[in-house]
């Protein structure tokens, strides 16, 4: 009777705690939230100095179609900003500024490491629409320079991202992110020229100096 009792006691035990990892990722929730991501980078050689500061704000909502699996979309903005300087007497510089809207859906699968903390990968497709601003400029009045010039653009790609998620509460999860698998596709089109550019981007790796640091609401 003794032993049957612990193997019951066990049991249970086991099937709370088993409820509590799943309480904030189990199917019917809904998780409602966003993330911040910033990067800064720069690099310099004989001939010139170079830039780049990216930032990211993407609310988000999603709902758990399973266990551990959410379907959700993010619509947010970011702006990018690309400055380099020949080191030349005349000091020529330039500088590209683009605005993005952003939507993103996405998936999102958790795996359990502890009551309180989970590893997550999300696969997501954005998608951005912006304006690109490019000036150029010099120290010395004697050289000119183009004026500035404005073009639209147009970015699509798919993303992978390994994180973490810690959960101080039921309701809240603590999240960090990084840059994975990913793939984009560039339009540009000058609005005086029309003239068009198109590129591809595909980067593997992950940049442990750019994070994702996000809230969820989980409810």
């Amino acid at each position: 009777m003794k032993h049957c009792m612990k193997k019951l006691v066990t049991l249970a035990m086991l099937s709370a705690f088993a409820l509590a990892v799943n309480a904030q990722t189990e199917k019917g929730k809904t998780i409602a939230g966003g993330s911040i991501g910033y990067s800064n980078s720069k690099s310099s050689n004989n001939a010139m100095e170079s830039k780049q500061n990216s930032l990211t704000l993407l609310p988000s909502i999603g709902y758990f179609v399973k266990d551990n699996l959410a379907l959700g979309l993010g619509i947010g903005y970011s702006r990018l900003t690309e400055e380099g300087s020949e080191k030349t007497q005349y000091l020529l510089n330039q500088k590209n500024t683009t605005d993005y809207f952003m939507v993103s859906p996405f998936i999102r699968r958790y795996i359990n490491i502890s009551d309180q903390f989970k590893f997550f990968g999300q696969f997501s497709v954005p998608m951005k629409w912006g304006n690109l601003e490019s000036v150029t400029g010099t120290a010395s009045p004697a050289v000119s320079v183009a004026p500035p010039s404005n073009s639209k653009t147009t970015a699509i790609g798919v993303s992978i991202e390994p994180g973490f998620a810690y959960f101080p509460t039921k309701r809240i999860g603590i999240q960090l992110s990084l840059d994975g698998l990913s793939y984009a596709w560039n339009k540009t089109e000058n609005k005086n020229s029309h003239e068009v550019s198109k590129n591809n981007a595909f980067n593997l790796g992950t940049d442990f100096f750019a994070p994702k640091i996000g809230i969820q609401f989980h409810f």
